[in-house]
């Protein structure tokens, strides 16, 4: 027999197998301990999570950079310590290397709407927004000149659907812009006129 729609056990039963899965380990009603103002700090807490993601992917890109730029790996920690104390509400580029070899580079953690194949259109305008800031420098760090830098757009890889988002943005990318971004394949050449997009997991 099947039982009427009841919208408070499908949120409560969601809720606790998250936390039980993930947290604790333990299966319990933790839904029902929590009061409206409990679940509105969590809310507040878990918006943070944005620039977790963000921060983690920013190392593993660090990495990955220093296994490709001598420079950058004699110097990791400068750049490790650049990234720590870079408030989440910078307005600059998330990385930023001078020295050797110049780079700058923007962190991405869109995973496409809907678990689709394209990013939504708020998506789509940040991560065109970065790809401009790249090519033409921001106002925010007018000491550098992007004409000399390599330039990486870092988006989180959530699978394939990422890949078919990127492949879908850059098909519809303004004609002054198309020529401009590509995906990185690694042992490519690289140049300082386009916009190299890694994926990092």
């Amino acid at each position: 027999m099947n039982h009427p729609y009841n919208r408070e056990t499908e949120l409560k039963e969601r809720f606790n197998r998250f936390i039980a899965d993930k947290i604790t380990g333990t299966a319990e009603d933790y839904y029902s301990r929590l009061n409206v103002e409990d679940f509105e700090n969590i809310k507040t807490t878990l918006k943070d999570i944005h620039n977790i993601i963000t921060y983690k992917t920013t190392i593993r890109f660090i990495d990955w950079v220093s296994d490709r730029f001598p420079y950058v790996k004699d110097n990791y920690q400068v750049y490790l310590d650049q990234v720590l104390n870079t408030k989440p509400s910078d307005n600059g580029y998330d990385l930023i290397v001078n020295g050797d070899v110049t780079i700058i580079a923007e962190i991405k953690c869109n995973k496409p709407i809907n678990n689709g194949y394209k990013f939504g259109s708020k998506q789509r305008e940040g991560i065109i927004k970065d790809i401009r800031g790249l090519l033409n420098g921001k106002s925010k760090v007018k000491s550098l000149d992007p004409s000399g830098a390599f330039k990486f757009l870092v988006i989180y890889d959530f699978g394939e659907h990422t890949l078919s988002a990127v492949q879908h943005l850059i098909k519809n990318l303004l004609a002054n812009l198309k020529d401009k971004v590509t995906v990185y394949q690694e042992g490519q050449q690289l140049t300082f006129d386009k916009v190299y997009i890694v994926f990092i997991k």
